[in-house]
C-alpha cells in the first residue's frame, strides 16, 4: 500500500486491481498500468492525502493485508467487470466489516457489463435500449439459438466482451456471417439503432455521473456511425460548424435538452454506481439511444488541438463533483497544473 505519503496519516483510500489475466498488466518506468480502471482521480489537482491498494485475484490469500478499518472513505478503481471479476470478488470480500464509506462497490461493478445495464435500464421513457444478447463464441450453434431466442433483429453489432474504444467484430446485416465472425470466449452482439441526424451526420455525446451531478463531456461528431475520438481530428476538426455546435453545448449553463435530461436522470437512479459515464445518442424525434454505461469510460485525455480547448471548461465541475462525492471540502486548483494531454 502506498500513496507516496510516507508516514503522513491519510482517511482516503484508492483501490486499484491488477486484473484477473496477467496479460493485462503492463509497466511503464516505475509505473504499473492496469486495464479497466477509472482515470477520474486525475481531477484532484493538487493531489490530495491518500493511500492506495493494489488488490489482485488472490490478495486474499496473502499473510499479511492491509488495515482498511481506519479509512472514512474508500474509492473503488477497478471499474471493468469483464476482466476483473475475479479480482472485484475478492475486494467485495475484503471490504466486509468495514465501516468507512465504499465508492463504487464491487458488487455494483460487477452488475455493469453491457448486457446487465441493458437489463437494468430497460423500460426508461424516451431511452431506446438497443436489445443485447451475451453469447458464447466457442459454441456457434448455441449463439446462433440464443439469437433466435431473443429475437435479435438484423442489423446488429458484434462485440468481444470487455472491449471499449470503438473496438467491434463487426456490423452484420446477416446472422450467419456474425455467427461465423465468433472466436472463443464470450461475446455481446447488440441491435444497431440508426441515430443519424437530418443532416445524415452521427453525434455520439458522453454525460459522466459523479454523485448526484450529471456533466457533459463532449460531442463527439462523425460521418460513421462508430463515432470515436479520431473523428475529432479526422472529421470535425476540418468542419467548423461541428466545432461551434459542441462549443455551443460546453459552454451552455444546461448542456441537455429537457427531456434528455429526464432521461439522464432516470439513468442515475437505476444505475448501482456511485460514479460512471455514458455514450448517446439522440434520434430526429429526440430519443436517447443508449450506446454503454459504465464505469470505465474516460474522462482524460483533453484534446491538444487550440481550438477544441472550451473541452476544459469541464474540468472544474467535475472536479467539484468529485470532491462532494469524496466528502472533500472545495477547492479551486489552477488550471496551469493539469496534465491535460495525459492518458
Amino acid at each position: 500500500m502506498s500513496g507516496g505519503l510516507g508516514a503522513a496519516d491519510a482517511s482516503l483510500l484508492f483501490i486499484i486491481g491488477s486484473g484477473d489475466d496477467a496479460d493485462r498488466i503492463t509497466h511503464s518506468g516505475s509505473k504499473l498500468i492496469v486495464t479497466g480502471t477509472s482515470d477520474l482521480t486525475k481531477l484532484l489537482v493538487p493531489p490530495e492525502p491518500h493511500h492506495r491498494l493494489h488488490v489482485s485475484r488472490n490478495y486474499i490469500r496473502q499473510s499479511r493485508q492491509a488495515d482498511l478499518t481506519g479509512y472514512k472513505v474508500l474509492l473503488n478503481l477497478i471499474t471493468e467487470p469483464e476482466g476483473n471479476a475475479k479480482v472485484l470478488e475478492t475486494l467485495r470480500k475484503l471490504l466486509r466489516g468495514v465501516r468507512g464509506r465504499v465508492i463504487n462497490r464491487p458488487e455494483a461493478v460487477l452488475r455493469s457489463t453491457r448486457d446487465e445495464v441493458a437489463r437494468l435500464l430497460k423500460g426508461i421513457p424516451g431511452l431506446i435500449v438497443p436489445q443485447t444478447v451475451r453469447l458464447n463464441g466457442a459454441k456457434p450453434a448455441l449463439a446462433a439459438a440464443a439469437i433466435a431466442r431473443a429475437g435479435l433483429a438484423t442489423p446488429f453489432i458484434l462485440r468481444e466482451v470487455g472491449t471499449h474504444s470503438g473496438k467491434i467484430v463487426g456490423l452484420f446485416d446477416d446472422v450467419d456471417e456474425g455467427v461465423a465472425a465468433l472466436t472463443p470466449g464470450d461475446h455481446v452482439a447488440t441491435q444497431f439503432v440508426d441515430f443519424a441526424g437530418a443532416d445524415g451526420l452521427y453525434r455520439k455525446y458522453r454525460a459522466f455521473f459523479i454523485g448526484e451531478r450529471i456533466l457533459l463531456r463532449h460531442m463527439l461528431v462523425s460521418d460513421d456511425w462508430n463515432v470515436h475520438a479520431k473523428d475529432r481530428s479526422r472529421f470535425m476538426a476540418e468542419r467548423p460548424e461541428t466545432v461551434a455546435e459542441e462549443q455551443e453545448l460546453i459552454e451552455s449553463d444546461d448542456p441537455f435538452a429537457p427531456g434528455v435530461r429526464e432521461v439522464l436522470e432516470q439513468v442515475r437512479d437505476r444505475m448501482p454506481l456511485d460514479f460512471f459515464g455514458m455514450d448517446y445518442g439522440v434520434t430526429q424525434s429526440g430519443e436517447v439511444v443508449l450506446f454503454e454505461a459504465n464505469a470505465t469510460m474516460s474522462f482524460f485525455p483533453f484534446s491538444p488541438d487550440p481550438q477544441f480547448a472550451y473541452l476544459k471548461r469541464c474540468f472544474r465541475p467535475a472536479q467539484a463533483a468529485l470532491r462532494e462525492l469524496l466528502g472533500l471540502p472545495p477547492q479551486a486548483s489552477p488550471l496551469a497544473q493539469v496534465q491535460w494531454q495525459s492518458a
